[in-house]
């Protein structure tokens, strides 16, 4: 399983990289996988909430960042672009159980 950046379309290595979300007050919307702007890349939007994709990557960061999501609903949040954070979800989902079945 490989990241692709949402912004300039080329893999992003868990270590290069975010998730990122617009953040609107009370709405969040946009989720995306980026990566983190550095000397070789630009494309991480400067007007969002983010993790550390290298952090979501794992089984304790994957929940941590859910649980984060709750909070924003238990707070009365809403979601935008549902279907962007179900696909961020997934990508990261598949990546955490192809890496475990590696282990295997």
């Amino acid at each position: 399983m490989q990241f692709y950046c949402e912004t300039c379309g080329k893999e992003v290595l868990p270590e290069e990289g975010t998730v990122s979300w617009i953040d609107e007050g009370s709405i969040l919307r946009d989720f995306s996988i980026t990566h983190k702007n550095d000397q070789h890349h630009n494309c991480d939007p400067k007007y969002v909430g983010y993790i550390h994709l290298n952090f979501v990557t794992g089984i304790s960061g994957f929940m941590k960042f859910n649980e984060v999501m709750y909070d924003y609903w238990a707070k009365g949040f809403t979601l935008q672009n549902a279907g962007r954070l179900k696909k961020v979800l997934n990508q990261i989902g598949l990546y955490i159980w192809e890496k475990q079945n590696k282990k295997q």
